[in-house]
């Protein structure tokens, strides 16, 4: 039996994806290991969003080279969709465009002489979980048709496509029937859900109707899709996490027009302040992009501002980097690499600031908590549905299952729990 270990930089899409390959692989007596481990085979899913991404998706190929000299290395993702010639220098066996991807079963088979009754397309299966995970992903779009003067991925995934409904409840469905309690809904731009005459908010009404799992996470939307509908539904339905990730990028309204984003800065504030006033307990995180070309210090300063003054409770914060085909990298007035350390650090030390701020409101209060343990030897630690992480002690009952935790403490960007008091109602009772 071939083995074969698997890797992805970037974003919890790439990490779906490799569980969708690794279950198409299955049936063809591929055995996946860990990608620490010796494999026949290692697939690695590369992503291109920043440079840095770029130099992890590289060192990943390197790595499996010297982990099995004779081993096959495939490539595949958003830096291999964009930069093929740079892959194939690497010493890879093959390299698969995304546009490719669900060839890739195909590809591997015959790389290993073994003969395969698909044709690479239309036979991809449902995931039925998410190797090494407790909570899941499950994509329910891809591409993007926004084209941000920065962002290279509306060229390396396409043009938005949205998935069929009865295959997002079947797969929904299928996990929880594998003991998931919560599922994550990815894909590149999932606000843009579009499909069966239903848009994204209508996309979770049916989920809810036709799933019981009991916790559905969104991942990242712009501001612009945060609608009166979408809160009035996470109002009602307790089932849908009261937590938003925001792509805002910037705080300034002239860097904003320039990377080809479609609000302003007040619009943001705006938005965040209605989340928090309409929805109790909500934790509300943002990108943000610094040392864009033309910030000046004080369009910096209004993006400090806007971070200051907004209800976030946690950032992800990037330096800007030039991606070869986008517009913004032949625009002047670049930031030196200095000045983007400095300020990427000054907007770090205030999300951290405002992080432990929001975690401090919740010491002393209950919170719906799903432990895993991620192979620690006497500690567990877990998301509540407000995306705080908690740790406890290690106690083998609540692995894997929701239940009502009551902070103590801070311990970093971590709350610590010394009292569960006993698991959150059931899936019947979620539904309200």
């Amino acid at each position: 039996m071939p083995t074969i270990a698997f890797a992805s930089v970037g974003c919890k899409l790439n990490r779906y994806e490799i569980q969708v390959m690794s279950e198409a692989l299955r049936p063809y007596g591929f055995e996946t290991v860990p990608f620490s481990k010796p494999a026949d085979c290692y697939v690695i899913n590369t992503c291109s969003v920043t440079s840095d991404a770029d130099l992890s998706s590289r060192q990943l190929i390197r790595r499996a080279r010297r982990r099995n000299p004779l081993g096959k290395v495939i490539a595949t993702g958003c830096y291999a969709q964009l930069q093929p010639n740079d892959i194939k220098e690497l010493d890879v066996d093959a390299v698969i465009s995304n546009r490719d991807k669900e060839n890739l079963p195909a590809v591997i088979c015959q790389l290993f002489d073994i003969p395969v009754n698909l044709d690479g397309r239309g036979n991809i299966p449902i995931i039925t979980g998410m190797m090494g995970m407790t909570r899941a992903f499950v994509k329910i779009q891809d591409g993007c048709d926004d084209e941000c003067t920065f962002c290279t991925i509306w060229m390396a995934r396409g043009p938005v496509r949205s998935r069929q409904v009865y295959q997002i409840i079947e797969e929904i469905n299928k996990l929880s029937e594998n003991d998931y309690k919560e599922v994550a809904l990815t894909g590149v731009h999932i606000g843009k859900y579009n499909n069966d005459g239903l848009d994204f908010t209508g996309l979770l009404r049916t989920l809810l109707l036709g799933t019981s799992i009991p916790r559905i996470r969104l991942s990242s939307l712009n501001p612009t899709e945060i609608t009166d509908d979408l809160i009035a539904l996470m109002i009602e339905h307790k089932r849908l996490c009261p937590h938003i990730h925001l792509s805002v990028q910037a705080g300034d309204d002239g860097i904003l027009q320039a990377m080809g984003r479609k609000y302003r800065a007040a619009d943001v504030l705006a938005i965040t302040a209605q989340l928090t006033d309409s929805i109790p307990n909500i934790t509300i995180g943002a990108d943000f992009i610094v040392g864009f070309p033309g910030e000046s210090i004080e369009a910096f300063e209004n993006t400090r501002h806007l971070i200051a003054e907004g209800d976030f409770h946690h950032l992800h914060i990037f330096p800007y980097s030039d991606r070869p085909g986008t517009k913004a990298s032949i625009f002047d007035g670049k930031v030196v690499a200095g000045e983007k350390v400095r300020r990427t650090a000054m907007l770090r030390e205030l999300g951290h600031t405002k992080r432990i701020q929001h975690l401090e409101s919740f010491v002393g209060k209950p919170l719906h908590v799903l432990f895993e343990n991620r192979g620690m030897k006497s500690n567990m630690t877990g998301l509540s549905d407000n995306y705080l992480r908690v740790d406890a002690a290690l106690d083998l009952r609540f692995l894997g299952e929701i239940v009502e935790a009551v902070p103590s403490e801070i311990c970093g960007e971590h709350l610590i729990t010394n009292t569960i008091t006993g698991t959150v109602p059931d899936k019947k009772e979620l539904t309200f």
